[in-house]
């Protein structure tokens, strides 16, 4: 197999120093093929990868790449319950599936020979018509493959890492998109809101569980906020324990029924059960988050334990990866760490390339926000789309932003919000005549999970930064950066404000740069972009100045 000439470069160089005991941070732009080279290398240290990604959609080059390497390799994946069993909607909790009352629990040995989502739609046919099940059958089947493919929460998360029986001393670990693991404690945050209550009272069929939730519904009213911010509360609506009994009664009989009837949905009241489940930990402290309740760890590390652990060899890989210290001292990681920037160390490109420009007339700091602000903005995101190539990724700092902004636009457009998928935005792309505007907020599904390309060439001519997507600093934040504040030496605003938002703004950069042949133009809609600290780290130190 012929490899490019960074991969022939820095293969030797990456097996040598996880064979010495380093945990690997590789840092490549998007395109430039990290995938392959991750397998090569893995395959060099370990008989067995495991190989960590975000989304199901991400299945697919590993798949691919694994083939095109070694056919004889054998791959297996494993998804959640609510995507695996053949009776279930997506949007179904996995804890809402009891598998106790299913009559094809049986699990069998399998071949994966089609793309992983191809595969999988196909088991779950066979699986009700052969009488065998689809998630267990994955199990049992990565037990002997050579290259396993999980989500997240298999390899980060402690109860559903425990379902894989593995021995992860044998395996070689890639972890993709891993710019994205310093929120993996957001998998197991808990959410109550007003539709989740109502939608439980809705699905719930004694009165006794309907009262005890409007109650619940009524006190949720006076604590929650409708900022988009974390803000603390003191309480949660209260529940005796003889009230929650309640609930969870009820909740096992529709739980029962569900699957006697075969026809699985989200069942609202579990929602509201994990929220009071997870809250009696007292681990979790309760934020009021844009007319929710949510519950927020400020114990992060307890999810990269895997990470420490020298014995593991382990590859992290992102074309936007945070740097060294904010590994050390963030994610509190104590190993000894090998971080190669590939472009650094190869002194060339290595993918695609992309042109900034700076708008000095406009800014979304807090204390110059007003509507004349807006129009601005609505002006420039107007003209960009009439003078460019192909679609238009706008990305903003906050749905309320976003929402300012393009309202007045009438132009062929998309405005992410709660309901929107990648799914549904690639195919509103594949039938558009037109060229689209394409608007997320900073680090949404949109900026980190969109790949619209044909024949290996983006779609996405022109990125739009609408302000500067700044984490805000609320009570999350400083209560998070008082707990790591003696890790972080007095440069918390750096770690915690500045790199997650360069991080976006590079992750939203990457949409449009796909391949070595892809040039974009780069729009940093505010001033503070012309600065010394954002243009060295956006290597846009010849960027034009531009004004309305």
């Amino acid at each position: 197999m012929e490899l490019r000439d960074w991969q022939s470069q820095l293969k030797d160089k990456i097996v040598s120093a996880e064979k010495q005991g380093f945990l690997v941070a590789l840092n490549s732009p998007t395109g430039s093929g990290k995938t392959l080279f991750s397998l090569l290398v893995g395959l060099s240290v370990r008989d067995k990868v495991l190989f960590v990604v975000r989304t199901h959609n991400e299945f697919f080059p590993v798949y691919r790449d694994l083939k095109k390497m070694n056919s004889s390799r054998k791959f297996s994946f494993i998804v959640g319950k609510p995507t695996a069993c053949p009776f279930s909607s997506k949007d179904i909790d996995s804890e809402d599936i009891n598998c106790k009352y299913c009559e094809i629990r049986n699990a069998i040995e399998l071949e994966i020979d089609k793309y992983p989502l191809e595969k999988l739609e196909e088991l779950k046919k066979q699986g009700v018509e052969k009488g065998f099940c689809p998630y267990y059958s994955l199990i049992k089947t990565s037990e002997s493959a050579d290259v396993i493919a999980v989500t997240y929460p298999y390899f980060f998360i402690e109860k559903y890492r425990s379902m894989l029986n593995i021995d992860f001393s044998d395996f070689f670990i890639i972890i993709d998109e891993a710019h994205n693991i310093d929120r993996v404690h957001e998998i197991e945050e808990r959410v109550l809101s007003d539709f989740i209550i109502s939608m439980a009272i809705r699905q719930s069929k004694s009165d006794e569980v309907r009262n005890i939730l409007e109650k619940i519904r009524k006190e949720l009213k006076d604590i929650i906020h409708p900022d988009e911010k974390y803000i603390k509360v003191d309480k949660v609506p209260e529940l005796t324990e003889e009230e929650i009994s309640i609930l969870v009664d009820e909740y096992e009989d529709l739980r029962m029924e569900n699957i006697k009837l075969k026809k699985l949905s989200r069942l609202y009241l579990g929602s509201v059960i994990r929220f009071y489940s997870t809250y009696s930990l007292g681990t979790f402290i309760p934020f009021s988050y844009s007319n929710k309740l949510v519950l927020k760890t400020l114990d992060i590390s307890q999810y990269y334990t895997l990470l420490k652990d020298e014995s593991i060899p382990i590859l992290l890989m992102s074309g936007t990866l945070p740097p060294k210290e904010y590994l050390e001292k963030v994610l509190g990681i104590p190993r000894k760490i090998f971080y190669i920037e590939v472009e650094k160390e190869v002194r060339k490109k290595v993918t695609g390339n992309y042109e900034c420009k700076i708008a000095l007339d406009v800014t979304s700091k807090y204390d110059l926000r007003s509507d004349i602000m807006w129009k601005k903005y609505s002006s420039y995101l107007l003209k960009i789309y009439y003078q460019s190539r192909g679609h238009i990724l706008a990305v903003f700092p906050s749905y309320e932003i976003m929402r300012k902004v393009t309202e007045p636009l009438s132009v062929n457009k998309i405005v992410e919000d709660e309901k929107t998928t990648i799914d549904d935005i690639i195919k509103t792309v594949r039938r558009s005549k037109e060229r689209l505007l394409i608007c997320g907020v900073g680090r949404g599904k949109i900026t980190e999970g969109i790949e619209l390309s044909e024949e290996g060439k983006s779609l996405i001519s022109d990125v739009i930064l609408v302000g500067i997507p700044y984490p805000p600093e609320d009570d999350y934040m400083k209560m998070l950066s008082a707990r790591i504040a003696t890790k972080l030496g007095g440069r918390d605003k750096e770690f915690l404000i500045l790199i997650p938002a360069l991080i976006t703004v590079k992750q939203a950069i990457g949409r449009a740069i796909r391949s070595v042949n892809d040039r974009a133009e780069v729009w940093l809609l505010d001033k503070r972009y012309d600065s010394l600290w954002w243009k060295k780290n956006l290597n846009c130190f010849n960027a034009s100045k531009i004004k309305l």
